[in-house]
This record gives structure tokens, sequence and C-alpha cells, in this order.
């Protein structure tokens, strides 16, 4: 065996599922379980979202080190799925050099998601979020026009500005001034929830999600990196989103909640999560399982919140609920968890809070700003202790050691 090509190949595997959206803890394991396989030995590894680095002895007593500089991550959960089934294949087969390579070509060479399917899952997701927000429906339809201009927008820009910061902001203003000149020519007249809905296109929930779940596993860097790469892109949303407030916006905020009907809640946010499946290139079965995941995850919120109330508990109880849920449509369907809890736990994201912290900062409402705040982290702090919940179930009580 050539053990220099195949220690390649296998880091190659690795920093293609973190480009795809894969979780650094999960990725190391799969990189020392595949290693393991092939028989290498005193393997040392670290994967953090923008290095992938492997140090092993071959059976030889040759020791290799490679090194992978992972650029241009983003979620694509089809890749993803296909790349797990590949290293699950690796470690039952021990495949050869050639082999091995071959498959791994035919999976990073499959074509791109098309245009249609992003434009289709942002128009599901922006305007079903707005209708979550409480939007009517010609708000509705301002906000789908808006979620187009996302997208249209971050095919554009994303291949030549990497930076989250600089790239949200300029999304984010082109945006909220297509929304408030909407407003201004008689066609909407929520401008706030039709804001708050596409925001929620550009609020990075899988960055928060993988880099709290690394701090669990204490991969305290990469955990940073992830966290500080989602709160980078938060600010020049709520930057983007300050200063057409700030110029043409008048008036005060008339604040607005959830939809009163919790049917339709229920069925608005299950469309949008849908809509963020396809556009994560969710595939098959797993798209309706997403779906149940989302309709399930809300009507705990919903109930927990009737039961307690505190829009923290339900938070903490749903995001319990939406970790347990992955677990189990991982082992299901033989698939990384992420693809699951990514897309269900979107309706308890904090979009809302956000948006009014930044309205009240820049019209000088201190109130506003608090209030909006504090309930901001107090939902973040929610949904990061359900999932350490999860977390240190699954490592202490489901997981197998190996």
């Amino acid at each position: 065996m050539d053990y220099e090509a195949m220690l390649g190949l296998i880091l190659d595997l690795g920093s293609e599922m973190i480009r795809c959206g894969g979780e650094t803890h999960r990725v190391e394991d799969t990189v020392y379980r595949i290693l393991a396989a092939e028989r290498f030995r005193n393997c040392n590894v670290w994967v953090v979202p923008s290095l992938v680095q492997a140090t092993a002895t071959d059976s030889e007593g040759r020791t290799w080190t490679q090194v992978r500089q992972v650029r241009g991550a983003g979620v694509d959960f089809d890749k993803l799925d296909q790349l797990n089934n590949l290293s699950r294949w690796a470690c039952a087969e021990q495949p050869d050099t050639e082999t091995f390579a071959a498959r791994f070509r035919s999976i990073v060479q499959t074509k791109p998601a098309s245009a249609w399917s992003s434009y289709v899952g942002c128009l599901l997701g922006g305007s079903g979020f707005a209708l979550f927000f409480g939007c009517g429906f010609t708000d509705a339809l301002i906000a789908a026009l808006a979620s187009l201009l996302i997208v249209f927008l971050v095919r554009k820009l994303s291949p030549k500005e990497g930076n989250p910061l600089i790239l949200n902001f300029t999304v984010s203003l082109v945006v909220e001034l297509f929304i408030i000149l909407s407003m201004r020519l008689g066609l909407c007249r929520n401008t706030d929830c039709v804001t708050i809905g596409v925001i929620m296109l550009l609020v990075s929930g899988l960055g928060v999600t993988n880099g709290l779940r690394d701090l669990v596993h204490l991969d305290t860097l990469s955990g940073l990196i992830n966290i500080t790469a989602s709160v980078t892109g938060a600010i020049g949303i709520a930057l983007g989103m300050a200063l057409p407030i700030l110029l043409f916006h008048d008036g005060a905020a008339a604040v607005s909640g959830l939809h009163p009907n919790v049917a339709v809640q229920l069925l608005s946010g299950t469309v949008a999560c849908v809509g963020f499946a396809i556009w994560f290139r969710v595939r098959g079965r797993k798209v309706a399982y997403c779906a149940l995941g989302t309709l399930l995850t809300w009507g705990v919120y919903l109930l927990a919140f009737e039961l307690l109330p505190s829009d923290f508990g339900a938070t903490l109880l749903a995001s319990v609920f939406c970790g347990l849920y992955g677990q189990v449509m991982a082992r299901v369907n033989k698939t990384p968890a992420t693809i699951f809890t990514t897309i269900c736990i979107l309706p308890l994201i904090p979009g809302a809070s956000l948006y009014y912290t930044v309205f009240g900062i820049v019209t000088r409402d201190t109130a506003l700003s608090s209030a909006r705040g504090v309930a901001l982290g107090m939902a973040c702090f929610g949904i990061v202790l359900g999932f350490m919940v999860v977390e240190v179930a699954n490592r202490f009580i489901w997981r197998r050691p190996h």
C-alpha cells in the first residue's frame, strides 16, 4: 500500500467534510477511525474549521505528516452524507488506495447545486418565516421577493468576498433598502416582520450549533472559531440593517410577535425549514424527517411555554428535544445528526430579538434594545444549554467506547 497517498486521501476526505458543513470533532473522529482501519499507528489528528492535520506511523515504521488547509466552506448536506457513508465503507472494507480514491473523486466531482434549488429554498424559507413572525399575505410576497434578492446577491458576492462581516453587511443593506422602498411605495405595511423573516436566511445557526458542540467536546479552538465567525456574520447583519433604518425609517417600531394562529405558526415554520433543507441540499426522505422534526420541535416549545410559562425554559426544552430527535434520526438514517438539528432548530433562532435590539439601538430606544437584547441572550443560552444536555448524554451514556 502507498501509505503516503492513503494518508493524503484520508485528509482530503476530512477537509471536504468540513467544507460541506461537518462538525470538526466528528471529522476528527472519522479521520482517526479510517487511519486505524488502514493499520496506521501512533496517530495524532488535529482538526479546526480551517485546517486538517495528521501524523501517523505505517506498518514499516515510517512516520508521515500531512496538512490540508480548508478554504471555501459552505453547507452541502447531500455531499456530507455521501462522504459520511464513504468513511463507514472505508472503515469496514479497508480498501486499497486506488479504489478509495475513485470513490472519493466520484463524490467530490458531483455537480454543484443548481441555481433553481437555491432560489426555491430561499423563497420558501424567507416567506415562510415572514408568515411565522406575523406577516400578512401581501407582506409575505415582498418577503419572497427579498429572499430571491438575497440569493442573487449571495451567489454573486460570495465567490469574491469570504469575510462574513462584509458579505452580510452588503446583503443586509441592499435588502433592507428594498424593504423600506416597498413600504414607501405602499406595497408593504409591516417592514419589521418582513425583515425578521428574510434575515433568518443570513443568520448562521450552523456555525453556532457546531461551535457549541465543539466546546462541549473540549475542542476549544474549533468552537471559538465557529462561534466567532457566526457572531461576526451577525454583526454584519446588524450593521447592514441599522444604516437604512437610521436614515429612512419613520417612527418607532411596532414590535410584532409570532403569528397569533398556532396552526399558521406550525405550518409556516415547517414550510420555511423545508426551504432551508432544499437550500442546504438535504435529499430524499431526510427532507420529510426535517419537516417532522421542525413541526415537533416548535410544538414542544409551544406546549412548554403554556406549562411553564417561560421563554427560556421553553427554548431549553425544545432544544433538548431537537438534539434528541437529531440523534435518533442520525441512527435511523446512518447520517450525521447535524443535518437534522441544523434545520429543526431554526424556529428557535432569535432573529426577531436581533432585529429589535438593533432597531432600539439606532432609534435610541433604550428600553426596547435592552429588553430585546436580554431576550436575545437568554434564547441563545437556552439553545446552548439544551444541546449541551444532549451532547453530554450522547458522549457518556449512548456512545460506546472505541
